[in-house]
């Protein structure tokens, strides 16, 4: 039989193993503190707007503004182009004139993603013709 009463090594064995693990505990408990004071609010910084090519008005030229909803009758965004603006055509960067041309050939989905705090374009991109995502 094993009676840890009897064995005073089995004693000291399971004390150190209960020593061992309060100390693990605390010092998980410990670290979780630091971690949750040391984190930031979380700030929105980038916002998407899914929309189509039809329900967007895509100026002759990158600049100034461009209006985009998500449906019809819903409330429509003005958001600015700046300079850091992109254009992509699936997962492709392209030149803003490329972008345009293809958004108006057929409604395809546009995605319109923009700065909240400024309403600044940060890129659109068109899903490429024949890809669903």
């Amino acid at each position: 039989m094993n009676n840890p009463h009897r064995n005073p090594l089995a004693g000291l064995a399971r004390s150190g193993h209960l020593r061992r693990a309060s100390w693990i505990a605390a010092a998980i408990g410990a670290l979780a503190t630091v971690a949750a004071s040391a984190q930031a609010p979380l700030k929105t910084i980038e916002e998407c707007l899914e929309t189509g090519t039809d329900l967007v008005t895509l100026p002759g030229v990158a600049g100034g503004t461009l209006a985009a909803s998500e449906c019809r009758g819903c409330e429509s965004l003005r958001l600015r182009f700046d300079a850091r603006t992109k254009y992509y055509i699936g997962e492709e960067l392209v030149p803003y004139a490329r972008l345009r041309e293809a958004a108006g050939k057929d409604p395809i989905r546009l995605y319109v993603f923009y700065r909240p705090d400024t309403r600044t374009l940060t890129r659109l991109r068109l899903v490429a013709v024949g890809n669903a995502k």
